[in-house]
C-alpha cells in the first residue's frame, strides 16, 4: 500500500488556513512543504492534524488484543484453514448494497473442529448452509453480532477432511461502523461512488479496499494476513461498466435484463485483504510483458495519456524479475484508476488500485509524476502478495520492501543520484515522525493495526534495507532474498525468515543487525572528524545520540581517503560510544569521507571546516555528498567565495541540487542581483528540468526588456507548473497587462495554472470570477490543489460582496458535509469558520455604527434600519453555527471528529 500524505502537502502554499469554530485550531499561514527539523511552538493546523492522526480512535475486530493492560499482538490462530471461496455478487447500486452468495471450502488447520468462526461486518444473513455431495444444502445453526458469524457445524472434521459452507447475504457497507488511519481514511472495504449519478463531474464506481481487515464487509471470509486461499468471481454488473478482480478473466455472460457476468478465477493462494472488484466505465488500455496481459484502466479522458502514465510497467516487471531472480509470479497485471479512493494506492494481487491522483497529461507529469508509487505497488507483488506478513505486526516485510522498490527502480532507471535522492526524501520523512515517535519497526504492542502504517514501517525500513544491502554487498542481497521469496512463496512470513535467509547466503550471524535495526528504535548521530600525522590519518568518531534512550550503535561504514584525485576505500566498524580509528596513509589527504556511501540512517556528521565543504562540493562524487556540502556553505552566506560556489550548484548535473540552491538564494539575489540575474534567466527558460525551470522563475521580478521576455517566453514552457508560475510573476510585474491574457487561458487551464489563476482573483478582487472558480474546481484531481482551491474560493467571495458571500455559504456547507475525503471537508468547514468571522465583524461594525447614531441624534428610522441590518448578519451567524453543529454530529471520519471536538480549554 501507498499512503498519499496529505498532511505534509497541505502547508503548501501560504493560503488562509482558518479558525474551526469550537476547535483548539488557530488562524495561521501554512508553512512552507519543505518542513523544518523542529517543530513550531504555535498551535498550527498541521500540529492538530498530526495529533489526530496520533490519537485516532479505530475499533479492533473481537479477537484482537485491545486491552491496554496486554501489549502483545499475536498472530491470529490457525483453527480453520480456508482453502477456496467463490462468490457470486451483485449490486443495487443506489441503495450502496451488495447482495452475495459465498461457498467457502475449509480443512481443520491441526486439531479437530465442530465450528466455524467468519469475518462478516454489517451484513444481513439470509442463509448458512453445510453443502454436500451434488450441491445438497444442509441448514446450519449460527449466531452473528454484526461483526462475526459464528457456525455450529454438523459434526466434527478433521484435518484429513474438507467441508464447504454456503452464506447468502446483503453486504451493508454504509452500516460499517467507521475506522481509519493515516494510511486508510476509512475502513468500510466497499464503496460506490456516486451511485445515484447526481453529480456530473464523477463517474459512477464500485470498488473495494481490503488491507487491512476490511474484505469481510462485503464477504465472508478469515480476514487475516496469515489466511491465504484462492477464489473465484462472478460479478454481475450492469452491462455498460467494466469489471476487474484478482487472476484472469475467464468467462463474460450477458444476461436477458440488460446485465452481465463477468466470471474471473485466481487460481493462486493469496490473503483475503488482497482480494479486489473495480467497476465502471473504463477505458482498458492493453499492454504486454512476456506472455502476460499488462492493462491499464483508466477514464476515457485519460486513454490518450496511459500508456505514458503506465508505460513503464513492462519494463519493471523485467527488472524486479532479473534482480530478484523470481519471475513476476502472477498470472496478469492490471493497473486500475478510481475515484475517491481511501488511501494512495493498494498491491491487490495482480489488479492494482490507484487514486485519481495518478491520472495525468503529459504536460502535468513534467511537473513531477507518481511512477515510485507505480513502482512501489508491483514490488509488494514479491513482497506482500507472493510472501505475506503473518501478522501486522511484521508489515514492514510488505512496506519497507515496497519502498525500497522505489529505489532500486530510481536507480535502474535514472540513476544513483536520483535514487540517493529519493532515499534522503524517505529518510528526511522518517526523522521528522521520530521526533515524536520513536518504536521499533517489528512491534507486537501497537495499540491499533494502523498504527503499523507510519513512516517507520515505510521510509525507515527502506533505509534499513539499504544499509543491509551495503553491508553484505549487491550478489549476497539478491541471492538472500533469491532465497526468501523462493522459500517462503505463497506463505506467511515473520522477520525472522528473512534473518535466516541472509545467514544461510552469507554464513554470518546477523542477530545484531535484526535486533538493532529491526526490533531496536532510534537512529544514530554520529560526530566525526580526522587528522592526519606520522604516517597516520586518525578518526575520531562519537556517538550522541539519546544514550538512555538507545544502546551505542553497531555501524559498518567506507571511508574514502581521497589524494591527487583518486580515492582509496577503507573499511571500518565504528563498535561503541566512541572509536579512534588509526589508518595508515603515506601522505597528508585531500579530503576523507566518512560514511563514503552514504549507508547510515541517521545523522554522520563531519565538514567541520569550511574548506572541507568547498572540496567536497567542488569534488563529490554523488549528489548525496554535494547536498551535504552545500547545505554546509549556505549555514554562512555572507562568507567571501559562497556566492560563486552556489553559482556552481546552480550548474550541478543533478536537477535537485540546482533546485535547492535555487530555493536558497534569498540573501545573494539581495545582496548581489545582478551576479545571479544572468543565470537565473537562463535556468527558467533553458534549464531540461521542468522543476528547475519552475522554481528559477519565481526571482525573476521586475519590468525590465530581459525579464519580461523570460517570463512571456516561460508562458510557452511545457510545463503547467512553469507557465502558472510564470504567470503569477508577470501579473505582479505588471496586473493590467496581465488581466487580458488571464481571461484567455479560462477556458483552457488546467491544474496548476487555475490554482494560480484563482490566487491571482482572490488577491486582486477582480469582479465576476465566482462561477469561473466554481467550474474550474470541478476541473482538478490533484488532492492537494483541490485543498488549497477551496480556500481560494472562500477568499474570493470575501474579497467580493456581503452577496455573494450569503449566495456562496450553502456551496461551502455542501462541501462539508459531502466531499468524499476528509480534508476537503475539512477544508470546506475552513472557509465557514471564516464565513462566521466576517458576519460577527460586520455585526460588532454595525452595533459601534449605532451607538455612534444614537450619539448624534440620527432620526429612529434609519437606526431601526440598521437594527434590522443587524438581526439579519446574527441570523446568518446562527445559522453557521447551526450547520457546525450538524457538521459536528453527522461527520463520521475519526481524524476529522476529532479536530472539530477538540474544545478550547
Amino acid at each position: 500500500m501507498f499512503s498519499t500524505r496529505i498532511l505534509l502537502s497541505l502547508a503548501m502554499v501560504g493560503l488562509m488556513t482558518l479558525a474551526i469554530p469550537s476547535c483548539k485550531v488557530k488562524k495561521k499561514q501554512a508553512a512552507e512543504t519543505q518542513a523544518p527539523a523542529e517543530e513550531s511552538a504555535d498551535s498550527t493546523l498541521i500540529n492538530a492534524l498530526l495529533e489526530a492522526f496520533k490519537n485516532a480512535s479505530v475499533d479492533t475486530l473481537d479477537d484482537e488484543v485491545n486491552d491496554l493492560n496486554k501489549t502483545y499482538n499475536a498472530s491470529a490462530t490457525r483453527v480453520n484453514d480456508l482453502l477456496h471461496t467463490k462468490l457470486e455478487v451483485g449490486f443495487n447500486i443506489p441503495a450502496q448494497q451488495l447482495n452475495g452468495k459465498a461457498t467457502l471450502e475449509f480443512r481443520p488447520y491441526f486439531y479437530p473442529v465442530d465450528s466455524l468462526i467468519l469475518d462478516a461486518k454489517a451484513f444481513d444473513i439470509f442463509r448458512v448452509a453445510l453443502v454436500g455431495k451434488g450441491g445438497s444444502m444442509t441448514d446450519l445453526k449460527y449466531t452473528y453480532n454484526d461483526r462475526q458469524l459464528r457456525i455450529a457445524l454438523d459434526r466434527t472434521y478433521t484435518r484429513k477432511e474438507t467441508f464447504s459452507i454456503f452464506v447468502q447475504y446483503t453486504a451493508n457497507p454504509q452500516r460499517v461502523k467507521p475506522e481509519a488511519s493515516a494510511a486508510i481514511t476509512d475502513a468500510r472495504g466497499l464503496y460506490f461512488i456516486d451511485p445515484k449519478e447526481e453529480d456530473p463531474a464523477k463517474p459512477t464506481q464500485i470498488w473495494t479496499q481490503g488491507e487491512t481487515e476490511s474484505s469481510s464487509c462485503w464477504f465472508p471470509t478469515i480476514d487475516k494476513p496469515n489466511e491465504r486461499m484462492t477464489h473465484e468471481l462472478f460479478i454481475t454488473v450492469p452491462e455498460k461498466y467494466v469489471s476487474l478482480s484478482n487472476g484472469l478473466k475467464t468467462a463474460s455472460k450477458k444476461n436477458t435484463d440488460g446485465t452481465r457476468t463477468d466470471t474471473w478465477k485466481m487460481d493462486l493462494p493469496h490473503a483475503p485483504y488482497l482480494v479486489m472488484m473495480a467497476i465502471g466505465e473504463y477505458a482498458v488500455v492493453k499492454d504486454k510483458w512476456k506472455n502476460i496481459e499488462v492493462d491499464y484502466y483508466v477514464e476515457k479522458e485519460y486513454e490518450p495519456h496511459a500508456r505514458k502514465i503506465f508505460g513503464n510497467t513492462p519494463e519493471m516487471l523485467s527488472f524486479f524479475s532479473e534482480k530478484l531472480g523470481v519471475e513476476y509470479p502472477w498470472q496478469k497485471y492490471a493497473q486500475v484508476v478510481v475515484r475517491d479512493y481511501v488511501s494512495g494506492a493498494m498491491e491487490n494481487t495482480s489488479a492494482t488500485i490507484f487514486g485519481e491522483f495518478v491520472q495525468q497529461t503529459p504536460e502535468e507529469m513534467l511537473d513531477g509524476n507518481y511512477e515510485a508509487v507505480i513502482a512501489h505497488e508491483l514490488f509488494h507483488h514479491w513482497f506482500g502478495d507472493l510472501v505475506t506478513c503473518e501478522s501486522w505486526a511484521n508489515l514492514p516485510l510488505n512496506e519497507s520492501f515496497a519502498t525500497y522498490g522505489e529505489y532500486l527502480w530510481e536507480e535502474h532507471k535514472y540513476g544513483r543520484d536520483a535514487a540517493d535522492y529519493h532515499l534522503q526524501d524517505a529518510r528526511n520523512n522518517y526523522i521528522e515522525e521520530a521526533f515524536n515517535k520513536k518504536v521499533p519497526l517489528i512491534r507486537f504492542d501497537y495499540e491499533f493495526r494502523e498504527d503499523m502504517f507510519d513512516r517507520h514501517s515505510y521510509q525507515k525500513g527502506g533505509c534499513i534495507l539499504h544499509m543491509l544491502r551495503k553491508y553484505t554487498g549487491d550478489e549476497a542481497f539478491y541471492e538472500s532474498l533469491k532465497r526468501y521469496l523462493n522459500e517462503n512463496r505463497f506463505k506467511p512470513v515473520e522477520i525472522h525468515n528473512l534473518r535466516l535467509a541472509f545467514e544461510e547466503v552469507t554464513g554470518e550471524d546477523l542477530n545484531w543487525f535484526f535486533n538493532q535495526w529491526f526490533f531496536g528504535k532510534g537512529h544514530p548521530t554520529v560526530e566525526t572528524s580526522w587528522s592526519f600525522a606520522d604516517g597516520f590519518i586518525t578518526l575520531n568518531l562519537e556517538q550522541t545520540q539519546n544514550l538512555e534512550a538507545n544502546n551505542a550503535f553497531r555501524l559498518p561504514m567506507e571511508v574514502d581517503i581521497y589524494n591527487r584525485g583518486k580515492a582509496t576505500r577503507v573499511k571500518i566498524v565504528m563498535d561503541s560510544v566512541k572509536n579512534t580509528l588509526r589508518i595508515p596513509y603515506p601522505e597528508q589527504p585531500d579530503f576523507v569521507n566518512i560514511d563514503a556511501e552514504r549507508m547510515v540512517l541517521g545523522f554522520v556528521k563531519q565538514l567541520n571546516t569550511r574548506q572541507q565543504a568547498e572540496w567536497l562540493l567542488l569534488n563529490g562524487k554523488l549528489y548525496a555528498d554535494r547536498f551535504m556540502a552545500l547545505e554546509r556553505l549556505l549555514e554562512e552566506p555572507s562568507e567571501p567565495g559562497t556566492a560563486e560556489l552556489v553559482k556552481s550548484a546552480l550548474r550541478d548535473p543533478f536537477w535537485y541540487q540546482r533546485n535547492y540552491a535555487l530555493n536558497n538564494l534569498e540573501y545573494f539575489v539581495q545582496t548581489e542581483p545582478d551576479n545571479f540575474l544572468p543565470i537565473l534567466r537562463q535556468l527558467a527558460t533553458g534549464d531540461p528540468d521542468a522543476r528547475v525551470r519552475a522554481s528559477a522563475i519565481k526571482w525573476l521580478k521586475g519590468s525590465d526588456e530581459p525579464t519580461l521576455n523570460a517570463l512571456k517566453k516561460a508562458l510557452n514552457d511545457s510545463s503547467i507548473q512553469v507557465q502558472s508560475n510564470a504567470l503569477s510573476a508577470l501579473y505582479e510585474s505588471d496586473p493590467q497587462g496581465t488581466a487580458k491574457l488571464l481571461e484567455g487561458l479560462e477556458a483552457t487551464a488546467k491544474g496548476e495554472m487555475l490554482t494560480s489563476m484563482a490566487a491571482i482573483y482572490a488577491s486582486s478582487g477582480t469582479p465576476g470570477k465566482f462561477e469561473f472558480l466554481e467550474k474550474a474546481y470541478s476541473k482538478i484531481s490533484n488532492p492537494n490543489d483541490k485543498y488549497i482551491f477551496i480556500q481560494l474560493i472562500g477568499r474570493y467571495a470575501l474579497s467580493q460582496s456581503q452577496e455573494l458571500v450569503e449566495k456562496s455559504m450553502p456551496s461551502f456547507i455542501q462541501k462539508a458535509k459531502k466531499e468524499p475525503a476528509w480534508y476537503l471537508r475539512l477544508s470546506a468547514i475552513q472557509v465557514i469558520a471564516e464565513y462566521k468571522n466576517y458576519f460577527d465583524a460586520k455585526v460588532d461594525e454595525l452595533e459601534a455604527e449605532i451607538v455612534s447614531m444614537k450619539e448624534k441624534g440620527a432620526s429612529v428610522t434609519a437606526i431601526q434600519d440598521k437594527e434590522l441590518q443587524k438581526t439579519a448578519l446574527k441570523k446568518k451567524v446562527l445559522e453557521l453555527d447551526a450547520e457546525m453543529d450538524t457538521i459536528r454530529a453527522t461527520e463520521t471520519d475519526p481524524n476529522l471528529s476529532r479536530i472539530l471536538n477538540m474544545r478550547e480549554p
